[in-house]
């Protein structure tokens, strides 16, 4: 003991040493290690003049701002000498390792809210509790924690833009039934998985079927290291013996039924999310559908952390897993499900992580080997005919930069206008990338919720879309019910099911203006896209950076008193600046009293013979405000030109776009941000107009003869659009 107390003499005695006569040399060896530091970046600082200049300047510039900020931190030392070691050594202690702790724009300033609290009660306390002046702040203490704990329990404040029935206005009555009700077969419900589930009985002892186990490691070996040992203890299993685990809601009938895999994204692994998708299951097996929701609960993060993203392809894998498993049932006597699946139809719908998965499944699927080790075969070649997202990140490429382009498959996308996770519509990027060349008819759809969130899509997840702290700064007041949710997912999920595996193509209207369901849908502002193989695009501005030219060989584009034309890839409101993958042109008008000059217009010019009676029959294009404060309703007229004349209508007869959909996502941007300087997505709405709607104003008008489309900014006295994706159909 004496020896160790010796020890500790010597060792504060030396520290104290060293701190008292070191500070000099360390002050110079600062300032030497920032003048090159300085010099490094002067190499770098270009003024196109003189090197010799370059540096001079930088040093100049950065020594200004390190001796002033000197300056003024020397003051500061007099201060907190002033003060007790011990709050110095508590402050300093508590402040640098909430530094290391998860969530630091919460731990810090709440230790520190603390530390300032603390120290004005010991403060009062000191003086004595009689004193008018103490008792005071106490009552202040009492009043700021009492502000802070409303702050942080309250779900926040509504939004400015209120949804009303306008915005859901039908042109054209409503020609289908409604998708989201329940259909006339029995359903009924069983699990398969591995038997063995130490967590979970219903893939232990109430499986109906028992799966073998698959070895995951060639794509994604976690059987090594302190984290992954932890998850084997929880779990029991790890990549190379990973279960196939999925419960089942089926029609009570003979068969063949078609097949529909879900799988859910990231969130708790502890807190099971494969059940919250049974209000689709049970609806759609009542509609003749098998649908599986599947087990990936054990690729989920956990308090040993995130595979982020590293497990993608692991998710999709094992989709294609289950697929062979039904593969095999199929065609198994004395199996369930012998002889009642229809493997020729397909659909994988997938949340979150699973919509990503479901995405990169599609294209596995067409692989013949492992891209990164060709020694891995592969024997998948399942007809999957259609793929949903919902709320999907989109992360994963198979080879770094280069994204996967889903080809010959019908599509749909869900995205809420409020989700607080994947709070900009990456998925956006994918619905861009779905191409078809097959020659066979396929389409793809889109729809934005502006009050949806990310989690009510599944039952098990709720209102706050990011866990504890961070969900205690989320504004969720604006938010819809999660019923209302799950009754929009239930509309366009079942009709694009009922489209694709079914062929009913009553349900196509519904993809294309989300008002034809104006009668089933809650209230609420939605944006809608459609593209399929009958489209033929114009102006797509995919072709090059010439503000000119058109997709159609021999066309052209003019513009004429225009504030802003420019074409550019479409912003995402992420905090990192991406793209939609997609470019479009920015049209902007402002009036001129003092000048006058002809209207601003926007001319498409177009080859003659383009337009066919036998096959197109509307105008189509995307378009959506961009602005981000609320306007007048944008509205524009629209010339088209024949040979032998000349209609014009206004785009206010046809269509109303929503003001500018803002959304503030958190409490307070200053604390927890998201999208903090972009409040409002650019999301395009896709608008169809009838050649007939022309001929309605001059029978002699001839649509086969259009050679000429203008955009005439004569309603409104200013706007900016963005425009995208001008065609026939």
């Amino acid at each position: 003991m004496n020896k160790m107390n010796s020890f500790l003499r010597k060792t504060r005695y030396f520290v104290v040493a060293f701190a008292e006569n070191s500070w000099r040399g360390a002050a110079a060896g600062a300032v030497v290690a920032m003048i090159f530091v300085l010099f490094i970046l002067g190499s770098y600082f270009k003024t196109g003049v003189s090197p010799i200049l370059d540096v001079f300047l930088i040093l100049l510039i950065m020594g200004l701002l390190i001796f002033g900020t000197a300056a003024l931190a020397k003051p500061l030392f007099k201060i907190v000498k002033s003060f007790n070691p011990s709050f110095v050594a508590a402050f300093i202690a508590t402040y640098v390792v909430a530094g290391y702790l998860p969530y630091r724009f919460f731990s810090r300033p709440f230790i520190l809210f603390g530390l300032v609290c603390g120290a004005i009660v010991g403060y009062s306390v000191s003086r004595g509790l009689r004193k008018r002046s103490s008792r005071l702040l106490l009552l202040f203490v009492v009043v700021m924690n009492g502000l802070l704990f409303y702050f942080l329990s309250t779900d926040g404040f509504e939004s400015d833009i209120v949804p009303n029935d306008r915005s859901l206005k039908a042109t054209i009555p409503q020609a289908f039934d409604d998708p989201s009700k329940a259909g006339k077969e029995n359903v009924k419900e069983l699990f398969y998985g591995s038997g063995d589930d130490k967590n979970r009985p219903e893939y232990g002892s109430l499986i109906s079927i028992k799966t073998e186990s698959v070895d995951a490691t060639p794509f994604f070996d976690q059987s090594s290291g302190f984290a992954n040992y932890a998850r084997k203890a929880y779990w029991g299993f790890n990549s190379k013996n990973y279960p196939i685990n999925a419960r089942v809601w089926y029609p009570d009938g003979k068969g063949p039924f078609p097949l529909v895999l879900i799988v859910h994204g990231n969130h708790s692994m502890i807190d099971y999310s494969d059940p919250g998708y049974e209000y689709l299951g049970r609806l759609m097996a009542s509609r003749g559908y098998i649908v599986a929701s599947v087990d990936e609960n054990f690729l989920n993060g956990g308090w040993m952390g995130d595979y982020e993203q590293k497990e993608m392809f692991t998710r999709a894998w094992l989709l294609l897993k289950h697929l062979e498993n039904w593969r095999k049932w199929n065609e198994t006597k004395n199996n369930p499900f012998y002889e009642r699946v229809d493997m020729n139809n397909i659909a994988l719908i997938g949340h979150s992580r699973g919509g990503a998965a479901v995405v990169t499944a599609a294209a596995i699927n067409q692989l013949d080997r492992y891209h990164l080790d060709a020694q891995q075969k592969f024997d998948f070649n399942f007809s999957i005919k259609g793929i949903v997202q919902i709320a999907p990140n989109d992360p994963y490429t198979p080879q770094k930069e280069v994204a996967i382009i889903p080809e010959n498959i019908n599509y749909l996308i869900l995205q809420g206008g409020h989700d607080e996770d994947m709070y900009w519509f990456l998925g956006n990027r994918v619905y861009n990338r779905v191409i078809f060349k097959d020659g066979n008819y396929h389409f793809k759809t889109a729809l934005y919720i502006y009050r949806a969130n990310h989690g009510q899509f599944n039952t098990s997840w709720g209102r706050k879309d990011n866990g504890i702290p961070a969900s205690w700064f989320l504004n969720t007041k604006p938010i819809m019910s999660g019923e209302e949710q799950r009754e929009i997912a239930k509309v366009y999920i079942s009709a694009f099911l009922e489209s694709t595996l079914k062929g009913n193509t009553d349900y196509i209207p519904l993809f294309k203006d989300f008002r034809q369901a104006a009668g089933i849908l809650p209230k609420d502002f939605y944006i809608s896209q459609f593209e399929d193989t009958n489209f033929t695009y114009i102006a797509d501005f995919q072709e090059d950076f010439d503000v000119t030219t058109t997709s159609l060989q021999g066309g052209r584009i003019e513009g004429e008193n225009l504030k802003a034309w420019r074409e550019d890839a479409l912003p995402l409101r992420d905090d990192w600046g991406t793209s939609q993958q997609n470019s479009g042109v920015c049209l902007g008008w402002e009036k001129n009293d003092s000048v006058a000059t002809a209207l601003p217009q926007y001319v498409i010019h177009i080859p003659d013979s383009t337009v066919k009676k036998d096959r197109h029959n509307n105008l189509f294009f995307f378009i959506c405000n961009n602005k981000d404060e609320e306007a007048n309703s944008i509205d524009f007229s629209m010339e088209l030109t024949a040979k032998n004349g000349s209609v014009t209508k206004s785009f206010g007869s046809f269509r109303q776009l929503p003001p500018p959909l803002k959304t503030k996502l958190t409490k307070t941007n200053r604390i927890y941000s998201m999208a903090k300087n972009k409040p409002v997505e650019r999301v395009l709405q896709y608008v169809e107009i009838p050649f007939s709607e022309f001929t309605k104003a001059d029978s002699t008008f001839e649509p086969s003869e259009i050679n000429q489309i203008r955009f005439v900014f004569d309603k409104t006295d200013s706007g900016e659009i963005l425009l995208d994706k001008i065609g026939i159909n």
